[in-house]
């Protein structure tokens, strides 16, 4: 607020002494400014439920939400997908899943709880091919974060049992919780979600996508080779 330097007196009859009237001071607020409610310290005043959108989402990086961006790891709402070494040259269909939030922050299951993938993709390696789903098939009054959150509760202290608790169970559990497209039994469909993405998911960059086809052609002519040369005779 601005306040003019000289204020009127009663015994001066209400007028003031000469001053040039583009003299003024700044006057002290008698109390603090209230903040937007949107205003939060961030550090431990933050609560660690908060949604990592309303932080770090995709508009911080000057994408529109929903938006898939490889470059910085960031799978909204998608089931991503990398090779296995070993195991996918032989078996194409075979890989390592993880699930994204809504904001695009990648989670995997490993063993002893899920965790955020690391910096550069999945724990096997880059994400090579995903699926993007939709928030619209999603149970009503639920949110895909949700769910997500209540797949990560149920696996939590859950050791990695290979081929009978794995990355697909965890997937398929987070879908279930959100009972996704309508579908009430994701938890015994956890298989089916790798024919899903052998299928329907979108490679990344034509990079990977040699990585992967590359040594998986070289992996299946040498187990038809060896087949054929053994029964050749």
């Amino acid at each position: 607020l601005l306040w003019p330097k000289q204020i009127p007196s009663l015994s001066s009859g209400g007028r003031s002494s000469p001053r040039p009237s583009s003299v003024w001071r700044r006057a002290t607020p008698m109390y603090p400014m209230a903040q937007p409610p949107g205003a939060m310290r961030m550090g431990k005043d933050v609560d660690e439920d908060v949604e990592l959108s309303s932080i770090c989402g995709s508009s911080s990086l000057g994408l529109e939400p929903g938006t898939v961006n490889p470059e910085h790891d960031r799978y909204p709402q998608c089931i991503v997908w990398t090779p296995i070494p070993g195991c996918t040259w032989c078996f194409p269909f075979i890989g390592h899943l993880g699930i994204g939030m809504s904001d695009g922050q990648v989670w995997e299951f490993m063993g002893m709880g899920a965790s955020k993938a690391p910096e550069g993709g999945l724990s096997f390696g880059p994400v090579t091919r995903y699926v993007q789903l939709s928030s619209r098939y999603v149970q009503p009054g639920m949110t895909w974060d949700e769910g997500v959150k209540r797949g990560k509760e149920k696996c939590k202290e859950r050791f990695h049992g290979a081929c009978v608790n794995n990355c697909h169970t965890f997937v398929s559990d987070c879908l279930h919780e959100m009972r996704y497209a309508g579908v009430p039994c994701w938890n015994w469909l956890s298989y089916v979600l790798a024919i899903w993405v052998f299928v329907f998911g979108r490679f990344v960059t034509c990079t990977r996508s040699g990585a992967y086809i590359v040594p998986s052609a070289i992996g299946i002519a040498g187990l038809l080779w060896m087949y054929f040369g053994a029964h050749k005779d």
